[in-house]
């Protein structure tokens, strides 16, 4: 498989179209923002942080500020630029540092699945 989305060249937040991994297949975000490895979208008044990389769900937000802050906190706990998944110690601390910052994981939306594997 091949990455949905290429890392963003940007140093800081700037707008960015990418897509994301959703169950029917990819769904461009025309309206996000990005930095490196990942991405940022608002939907339904929760911020989306997205892996670049697979197009997949990180966690959701309950603001941009949020959603900025645990970026930079799970920046340097593993190599966000490789098209793969965390092995699951790795996950677990991310999952754990993105608790921090009041980013939860939606169990009613496919998280970490590349997009080949959700639409196949």
């Amino acid at each position: 498989m091949l990455p949905l989305n290429t890392l963003s060249p940007s140093s800081t937040w700037a707008p960015y179209p990418y897509f994301i991994a959703t169950i029917v297949g990819p769904m461009a975000v025309d309206f996000g923002a990005a930095r490196g490895p990942f991405g940022l979208h608002g939907m339904d008044g929760e911020w989306h942080l997205t892996h670049l990389p697979t197009g997949a769900l990180i966690g959701v937000a309950p603001s941009i500020d949020a959603a900025m802050d645990a970026a930079d906190g799970i920046e340097g706990i593993w190599d966000w630029s490789t098209f793969g998944q965390p092995d699951a110690v790795t996950w677990d601390v991310i999952v754990q540092t993105l608790r921090s910052y009041g980013v939860t994981r939606p169990t009613d939306r496919p998280a970490w699945k590349p997009v080949l594997a959700v639409a196949a």
